[in-house]
């Protein structure tokens, strides 16, 4: 069928409108995949790959379900997070409002919501749920005392950012489907990150590539994480996750095999962090400018670095 003119001009500006996220990311059965090869071809190279079924022969992979959630900790009270003006530099570090748990589970089964448990540690609240599964022996770097789960509506998002600690992350999807965009650190500059933190005022839903032209020089991956698969995002990804079903996944961190991230991952929790609230308590909307701006200089300089590879 073919396209009138305006839906051909509605049509090249959307496609100029998207993001570049055309890397292919490997897609692996676990039964296939030996800790030498996991190391040699994804961990050690730093490169994102997904594994279906790494916890398949673990008791949470069929035990952990919506229904068993609620028939055991329904009755817990949950603080969520929700649609609200975004502090575009930061993270939100309280709770929105609280909800009964089995209340929050009927509400992101039934439909679209907005709502979502973000970095929820259920294992606080049911210390034997350690007991359902053994880390993987992909790797033995896992920070075994750091494991949270992710909860969300159909619909909701987490916007892009990159994880404070600069820690490997294994997302393991549980129930329902994400949609995840990835981008590597080293497009950090052209992603106008703000200095001290692990954010950025790009919308990967609406990029605004007249604001934001370093965006144009960025190449991510886009993918399914699909219900059983493990996402493996390496230390430092940017990144973007979309709730396609109302769900769960568990999140599980290891230390990068290299140095280098995780002083950067210390720099960040220990000072870089401390001292960019210090600021934004004593200046605040001033400290805020001065980060945009600089962000905006950095990105200049990334673009004709960038502009000299093409040439």
């Amino acid at each position: 069928m073919k396209m009138n003119a305006a839906e051909t001009l509605v049509s090249e500006k959307q496609a100029k409108q998207s993001l570049d996220c055309s890397l292919k990311i490997d897609l692996v059965e676990s039964d296939k995949l030996s800790p030498a090869e996991f190391q040699s071809k994804y961990l050690l190279p730093q490169k994102p790959v997904i594994i279906r079924g790494l916890l398949k022969n673990e008791p949470a992979y069929t035990k952990w379900t919506m229904e068993y959630f609620k028939k055991t900790l329904g009755h817990e009270t949950v603080g969520y997070f929700g649609k609200a003006k975004d502090k575009v530099d930061r993270s939100y570090k309280k709770p929105h409002d609280f909800i009964q748990f089995g209340d929050y589970l009927d509400e992101i089964a039934a439909g679209p919501s907005d709502k979502r448990l973000f970095l929820f540690d259920i294992f606080k609240i049911d210390p034997e749920l350690k007991k359902d599964f053994e880390f993987p022996k992909l790797t033995n770097l896992f920070l075994k005392n750091f494991r949270f789960t992710f909860f969300g509506g159909k619909g909701s998002v987490v916007r892009i950012h990159q994880d404070i600690d600069m820690s490997n992350v294994f997302l393991t999807q549980f129930h329902g489907r994400k949609r995840v965009i990835l981008f590597a650190p080293k497009y950090s500059e052209l992603l106008y990150r703000f200095p001290l933190n692990t954010h950025t005022p790009i919308d990967i839903a609406k990029p605004d590539f007249e604001k934001f032209p370093g965006l144009k020089y960025v190449k991510g991956y886009e993918c399914i994480i699909e219900e059983g698969d493990t996402l493996f995002m390496p230390s430092g990804y940017w990144h973007y996750i979309e709730y396609v079903d109302g769900g769960f996944a568990m999140a599980l961190r290891s230390l990068s095999p290299y140095y280098s991230m995780r002083f950067k991952g210390f720099l960040n929790v220990a000072i870089k962090t401390h001292i960019d609230e210090f600021l934004l308590a004593i200046l605040g909307k001033a400290w805020f400018n001065w980060k945009q701006k600089k962000a905006f200089e950095r990105a200049k300089k990334a673009i004709k670095k960038a502009k000299l590879k093409f040439k």
